[in-house]
Parts: C-alpha cells; structure tokens; sequence
C-alpha cells in the first residue's frame, strides 16, 4: 500500500494535468464498484455477511471486512473512499477548512509515529493514577469515548505536526525526512 502511495504521488503534484487529476476518482469508483460487486457475491473473503434484524445492522455486516492482515475487501473498500476523498479535496485547492488536514498529510508518518508514543505514554499515566479498570487494560467503555480521544488527540499533537512538516519543508537536503 505504501508503495502504491508513492507511485500515486504524481499524480498530486501542483500543476498536475486533468487526466491526473481525473484519476483518483476514476480509481476510487472502479475500487469501489469491485469491492461492492465482490462483497455481493459473498464467497470471497473470511467472513461472509448475512441480513441482519435492521437494514443499519445488514450494512454494517456487509462492511465488516477483514483489516489485518488487510483483505482485498479493506483494501477496495478503504483505497476506493480514501481516493475518492482525496478526488473531491482536490477540486477545492484553496478551501482554507482543508489547510490542517493538508498540515497532516504533509507529516503522515510523524503524526502516526508521534501518536503512538503519546497515547502509550496517556495509557501509562492513566494506570498510574486510577490502576487497571477493565481487567488487564485500561479502556474506553463506548465508542464515542475512542472517537473524542482521537479528536482530541489531533488537536493537541498539530502543532508538533506542524512544525515537522515545515521543518521538512525547509530542509530537502535531509533526505530522510521525506520518509516522515
């Protein structure tokens, strides 16, 4: 994936042309359209998806693919979105909404290293002062907890983000640091 990420690269390139520009919604679609063709089909995958009570709890089974190691279904599932977002982002290139989530894709693998250690070091300090609460681990009893811990989590680590990304900016003769 990450080497499809770099071969992928060109075609974000400022002054890029519209064939470039074209395709990541073109590949987003044909992603997309293969994942739900297969996932229809229902005999390929780990876990095959079944009708549910509710139509929310059939689609949330038809979505519920396998992400380690990553399936062929997460992958066209994910790949297809994630280029389809990123289709759209680019026919706003001036939208100021979207300059922070520039911030972070300017300093991916920063952010994804540096909120390891911060939430290692969170999960440290938690048991520290309250102990273990949940058995063997420290937790979350709901999802909207993990999701407000993640926002949260953004928005105190863009700064360093930030500065990471300009530092990159400035210094191109690391040649490291284009790995960050």
């Amino acid at each position: 994936m990450i080497a499809l990420g770099y071969a992928a690269g060109p075609w974000f390139v400022a002054g890029a042309d519209a064939t470039h520009q074209r395709r990541p919604l073109s590949w987003g679609l044909a992603l997309l359209a293969g994942f739900l063709l297969l996932r229809a089909l229902n005999f390929y995958g780990d876990k095959p998806w079944v009708a549910g009570d509710t139509a929310l709890a059939t689609v949330m089974s038809f979505v519920n693919v396998i992400k380690y190691p990553p399936s062929l279904l997460f992958v066209a599932l994910t790949m297809g979105v994630g280029l389809l977002v990123l289709g759209a982002f680019e026919r706003w290139p001036h939208a100021r909404w979207l300059a922070p989530l520039a911030v972070f894709g300017a300093a991916p693998m920063f952010f994804y290293v540096l909120h390891h250690y911060v939430i290692r070091f969170l999960y440290l300090d938690a048991e520290v002062r309250w102990g273990l609460n949940h058995g063997k681990y420290f937790g979350f009893d709901t999802v909207w907890m993990v999701w407000a811990c993640a926002i949260a989590l953004a928005f105190a680590l863009y700064p360093a983000v930030k500065a990471f990304a300009g530092l990159k900016a400035r210094r191109r003769d690391i040649a490291w640091l284009k790995y960050l």
